[in-house]
Parts: structure tokens; sequence; C-alpha cells
């Protein structure tokens, strides 16, 4: 299972090399051997571009911003550039086709398993540092130069750790670098580096908490329960509720609602593995939340029952659960209530479930955040296409665009699949 970069972003099929055909010079007519040869030849650092077809930051970063002159002139002058796609599709040129077995062994190798990842090699061939997700022109340029400098690479940073380095210093550019590459050992050191801090409460490190804590056992835990209201002033409104919630969910809901059921965090992503269990006793769920966190279980057991009818695919029931989440808690997440009303938009063409989600989603817009989050009117819009009405998703995507500027992220695209009047 491959996952993309989801701080709020939606996939849906998108490019392909060609769209890299300006800006960064991607060397993808050479094999991987022959770009190792002449980036040691030329004494240059390698930068592969590790992307899919699905991949809507893959597609901004290729479209908009490769192609900009600070970007490509840095890029082709300090490194070979290679643009490898790492999925497959039936409308692959022969020259994709011809990197099929070499990407494949890269992405082993060095566990390529998010999209966008960046990776960067020494003239010799080495890994020296990855980052993933997508970035603007100015960020983009600052984290390469991080992998041309021993101090800051990724490599080295591992090393150091490995060899003992727990100096909160260089604890805190590790973590800086691991969050950067959505490596999941960042977990880890953050909860080496919180009991070397005197003070939790400071920004930073709540923020560090919200990263690192998992577990009710991780060190982070108790500050997020006896200091809400301070984690969620540096987190964001209702995000401890959010973090013991799921916690919760992996220690008390999921042994229920699976058998032998386990977590998988996998690329920054996680999925739940067990037997669904057909026959779950909500009462008995209700009961161990009481006893553990009585002033939120309510509220777990709400998202954990649609949940349960997603891991089912029982769309109808998903969505009459979500609008339970919606009506009571929906107004302090709205993050939470976009998420339900993508997944009908993608996974269902029952036009009651896509109605219920586009009037969810209605609401959230009209709100002061939510006008402004192009992913949630990325949603709304294509709800609206769904459900047959045309003009009225490309007047809300065409408003949009005009409002948000450069921040429009995938709703040109959006724009010209609708404009088109095929799937999107």
């Amino acid at each position: 299972m491959k996952f993309i970069l989801t701080t709020t972003i939606i996939c849906f099929t998108l490019f392909a090399v060609n769209a890299q055909d300006k800006g960064i010079e991607f060397q993808n007519g050479l094999s991987w051997a022959q770009v190792k040869q002449k980036a040691k030849a030329e004494n240059k650092y390698i930068f592969v571009d590790c992307y899919t077809t699905w991949c809507v930051p893959c597609k901004v970063m290729a479209t908009e911003v490769f192609p900009q002159k600070e970007v490509s002139d840095f890029f082709n002058d300090k490194f070979i550039s290679v643009a490898l796609q790492f999925d497959e599709t039936k409308k692959d040129d022969a020259n994709t086709k011809r990197w099929y077995k070499e990407v494949k062994q890269i992405e082993k190798d060095y566990k390529v398993n998010a999209y966008p990842t960046y990776l960067f090699f020494t003239p010799d061939g080495a890994l020296a540092h990855s980052i993933v997700g997508g970035w603007d022109a100015k960020t983009f340029i600052n984290k390469a130069k991080e992998a041309l400098d021993p101090k800051t690479q990724l490599v080295n940073l591992k090393k150091q750790y490995a060899d003992g380095n727990r100096s909160p210093e260089f604890l805190k550019i590790f973590i800086d670098a691991l969050g950067r590459s959505w490596d999941s050992q960042v977990t880890e050191v953050i909860n080496v580096y919180l009991p070397t801090q005197k003070n939790l409460l400071t920004k930073e490190n709540l923020q560090l908490i919200a990263r690192g804590t998992a577990r009710s056992t991780d060190p982070g835990f108790k500050t997020v329960q006896q200091h809400s209201k301070e984690f969620d002033a540096a987190n964001g409104p209702g995000r401890s509720g959010g973090l013991i919630g799921d916690i919760a969910f992996d220690e008390l809901v999921l042994p229920i609602v699976r058998i032998n059921g386990a977590k998988v965090t996998n690329g920054g992503m996680y999925y739940y593995t067990g037997e669904i269990n057909k026959n779950v006793n909500w009462d008995e769920v209700k009961a161990k939340l009481d006893a553990q966190y009585p002033q939120l279980a309510d509220e777990i057991v709400a998202k954990s029952k649609v949940r349960y009818y997603r891991d089912l695919e029982n769309w109808p029931k998903y969505t009459e659960q979500a609008a339970v989440y919606v009506k009571q808690y929906g107004n302090d997440n709205h993050d939470q209530v976009m998420t339900y009303a993508n997944d009908i938009m993608l996974f269902t063409d029952d036009k009651a479930c896509l109605r219920q989600a586009a009037d969810w989603s209605k609401e959230v817009l009209a709100t002061p955040d939510g006008a402004n989050t192009s992913w949630y009117v990325n949603v709304y819009a294509r709800l609206l296409y769904k459900l047959g009405h045309t003009d009225e998703a490309l007047t809300v995507i065409n408003d949009a665009i005009t409002k948000l500027g450069d921040k429009a992220y995938g709703l040109k695209d959006t724009q010209e699949k609708m404009k088109k009047g095929g799937d999107l």
C-alpha cells in the first residue's frame, strides 16, 4: 500500500513524465547506472523526483515549482536530475516502462512509500538525504541545500544518533530532518528528546508532543491530558481531544472492532489490519471508554462507528454515522467533516450520500477558514460535479481560483477536467 502526503490533500489521476519537460533538466533518457556515471564524472549530486500519476502535490511541484527559474538554475547547476514514476499505468510510454525494474529496486532499497519523495545522492551514488512533500520554490531550494551539506544530511545525522549522540541540540536538528523525510524514526527521537526538556509547555515542545505521542505511555501524553488548553493553542482547536481519541481507539476500541487488529504506520500514513468483527458490542466499547476517558467517550464512539462502516465499505451506514458526528461535533472540526465528505465523494455514487456530503461541505465553506482552504473547495466542487451540477461546480472552482491565486492547489486541474466533461 502506497501513500501520499496527506496534510489534507486529495489524490486523483493526473500526469506523466512529459509534464516535466521544462525547468529542471531531467535525464530520464539515461539508465540509473548512466545517471550515476554522469554524476561522478561531473562531480555533481543526484536528485531523484519520485512521483506517481495520481499524486496532486507531485503535479503541483512539476508544473508550478520545477519550471521556476530560480529552482531550475539551482538544480541544473548542482545536480544530475531524474524524475521517476513509481506507479504503473496502461498509458505509460516506452521510456517509463524501461525504468520499471530500476524503480522497483530504488523503491525497495530506499523505502519510498510516500509521494512526492525526493532522494539526494552523493556523486559516488550513496544516499545522502531525502525529503517528502510539496514546497514553495524558496523552501524547496533551502531543503535541497541541506542535502549538499554534510552537517545536515540525513544519513550523517542517523549515523551520529546510532553512535550515541543524545545531546538536546543534536536531537532537535535530527528531529527536523526526520520530519522532512517522513521517516517513522521521528517518533522515537521525539520521545528521547522530550525528557531532556524542563518545560514541556513551550509552543515548540507542545508541537513536538503532537508529532511524537502515539501511545498513552509516551512521555507527552499526560501533558496533552492535563494541559489541553495550552496544547490546543499550540496545535489547533480540538487537537488534544483528537489525539487522545486516536490513542483511545488504538488501545481500547481496535481490539473489539477487529480480530487480532494492529495499526501499521507507513510513510507518515497508517492503516489497520485484522479481520473486521461483524458483531461489535458498542455498549462494551462505550463502557471501556467511559472508564478511562469519560469526557471524550461519546465523541470517540461516534468517530469509531464512522471508521467501522468505512472499513466495511457500507457507504449508506457510513454517511448515516458521519451525519451523527457532524451534527454533534462538526462545528469544532472542519477537517474531520471534510474528510468524511471526501470519502463519500471518492468511494460511492449513491446520490443520497453525495447530497448529504455536499450539504456538510457547503456549510464548512461558509465559514471564514472554509472558503480559503483549497482542499475544502475541491471536495465540495467535485461532489457537485458527481451530482450532475457541473455549472455550479465550475462557478465554485472559478471563484476560488480567482480568490486564492497561487494557493489554489489542485483546483486548476479539476477545472480543466470538469470543462472536458470526463471523470475526475
